[in-house]
């Protein structure tokens, strides 16, 4: 062999051996790039709420973040439930207030919190995080009462809710990475005080006193049958179907009703400004007038007559009430309600009047009482919550300050009622004055109606 071909044949061997180490390092370079270029796994953080309502069979699942319950209707959670899965290491636990028993201990994930009996509903709850993702983020929480609505949010175990008060139908959960927004306010997140502090808060927002008082103007006629004021209503709904199959079932009987949303300003109303005498609906806002003008002036004696004024409509103490505060205070509630003395007379003690004048008193009322308040307002409405033979109480699940009034025979023979009634829809003023005395079930059927076409209005 010669030196050239030698040499060739070495070089060839060289090349050789030199490829597939050359090759193996790319390979390894490779690979060793597209590890050191690969995304990190996705944090993942995920809950999941199971509920139970009063009257609903079996549990509802809800994914975290969204409403678990509802957040409108009288059905309230009984129990709960809250899964964590994740890649961060740690868990949940929760507690609950229940109106019967007070506050559960701690519940582990996705055990449950809550009796499942629709006598025991839950009013209160909080939420903790434990382990790594307790460090990492922020549990957030928030209640819908029954009566009332959204309360503010919880965080990292603080109460939600209103013991004592109300029950809870919804609620939502929500994780926040830490150093994150707030999804919303903690204003009014717990009220522990009972409705002093709960009612208050939900009355806030709306139109104001004159603004309604010119909204009740638009509702007119002693015969104008069946209308909507402050905008349209479709009466052919299947709300206004039930509130007309309502209105015939007392076809029989003078009736007149006005009910107006206290925040839009929106009404319905049926022979508005028909008269018929008053009776002891008539207490109501003479109390309020007092609360309102003379709170100073009242000592336990006074209240104790209030009490019995509006509770049980004793003649004997609005008698004594109208001799010690006269008729000036009645004139000076007129005033503030927009009522001049052709629609009620303030030297009556039971005058005639229109539903329609019978809702300006009590938007005064609800505005003396929510909205400029004195010391003495927590306790004077709460006189107003069930009524003796209030229908509008009967009739409805939600909240209600009421004074009903009656009067059989002699000439009267009228059954009326009037109030407030605190829905989570939004609270709304209605007045009802008819000749259906002794009629209870078919004016609560009515008052029931009238509530169903309010929240398909206000929806």
């Amino acid at each position: 062999m010669s030196a050239r071909w030698a040499a060739a044949l070495v070089l060839g061997f060289a090349l050789a051996l030199a490829m597939p180490a050359t090759a193996l390092a790319a390979e390894g370079d490779k690979a060793a790039s597209a590890d050191d270029g690969a995304a990190a796994p996705k944090e993942s953080v995920e809950l999941v709420c199971k509920t139970t309502l009063a009257g609903v069979r079996g549990w509802q699942s809800t994914d975290g973040g969204k409403l678990a319950g509802r957040k409108s209707g009288s059905a309230a959670v009984t129990a709960l439930r809250i899964a964590y899965k994740g890649t961060v290491d740690g868990s949940i636990k929760y507690q609950t207030y229940q109106a019967t028993g007070g506050w559960s201990d701690y519940a582990a994930a996705n055990k449950t919190s809550g009796t499942k009996r629709a006598a025991n509903p839950i009013q209160a709850l909080r939420v903790k995080l434990t382990g790594d993702v307790a460090d990492r983020y922020n549990v957030y929480y928030r209640a819908n009462l029954v009566g009332y609505g959204w309360t503010g949010w919880g965080k990292n175990g603080q109460a939600v809710g209103a013991r004592k008060l109300a029950s809870v139908r919804g609620y939502q959960v929500k994780l926040v990475k830490k150093g994150k927004k707030a999804p919303g306010s903690a204003k009014n997140r717990y009220f522990s005080k009972g409705a002093a502090s709960a009612e208050v808060f939900y009355a806030q927002g709306g139109k104001t006193r004159t603004q309604l008082t010119r909204a009740l103007n638009k509702a007119k006629g002693a015969n104008s049958g069946l209308k909507a004021f402050g905008g349209k209503y479709n009466f052919n709904s299947k709300a206004g179907k039930k509130l007309k199959a309502a209105i015939k079932n007392l076809s029989r009987y003078k009736l007149s009703f006005t009910m107006i949303d206290l925040k839009t300003g929106r009404g319905i109303s049926y022979n508005p400004t028909k008269v018929l005498y008053i009776a002891s609906s008539i207490k109501g806002p003479y109390v309020a007038a007092i609360n309102k003008y003379r709170a100073g002036s009242v000592g336990a004696g006074t209240r104790a007559t209030m009490s019995s004024t509006i509770k049980v409509s004793s003649n004997e103490g609005y008698s004594s009430l109208r001799r010690r505060f006269g008729h000036g205070i009645m004139k000076k509630m007129m005033n503030y309600c927009g009522i001049s003395e052709k629609e009620m007379t303030s030297t009556r003690n039971y005058p005639y009047m229109s539903s329609r004048t019978l809702a300006k008193l009590w938007v005064g009322t609800y505005w003396s009482y929510y909205r400029e308040t004195n010391t003495r307002s927590a306790w004077a409405r709460g006189l107003y919550a069930h009524p003796w033979n209030s229908f509008i109480d009967r009739g409805l699940s939600t909240p209600t300050r009421s004074k009903p009034g009656w009067y059989p025979g002699g000439g009267y023979n009228v059954q009326n009622d009037g109030g407030v009634v605190l829905s989570s829809d939004g609270h709304y003023v209605v007045a009802v004055m008819s000749s259906a005395c002794g009629q209870y079930g078919k004016l609560a059927n009515l008052v029931r109606a009238i509530d169903g076409v309010h929240a398909d209005m206000v929806k």
